[in-house]
């Protein structure tokens, strides 16, 4: 039996950043069409798609932030007391 500790299948790993890149798309994606969304309801020009293309943009960057430190940093241990390195 393998102890827990040894390292993730290739597959997991690659998974893992497959959904990173899913993740990325989708954040910019959905804040353009927000933009483009709220530009028609509003009248406006390309005012709202561009802040929500940044807005996208923003979420996509701390969203891969978020992602790849839980791929890269290794998990702590937790007791009652709290987390323990």
């Amino acid at each position: 039996m393998k102890p827990r500790s040894q390292k993730r299948p290739w597959w997991v790993t690659s998974l893992h950043f497959l959904g990173v890149g899913w993740f990325i798309a989708l954040a910019i994606v959905l804040g353009a069409l927000s933009g483009v969304w709220l530009d028609t309801k509003l009248g406006s020009s390309p005012v709202f798609v561009i802040a929500g293309l940044l807005f996208g943009v923003v979420v996509a960057f701390y969203g891969t932030y978020r992602l790849v430190i839980t791929l890269l940093v290794k998990p702590v241990k937790q007791d009652k007391k709290g987390p323990r390195v």
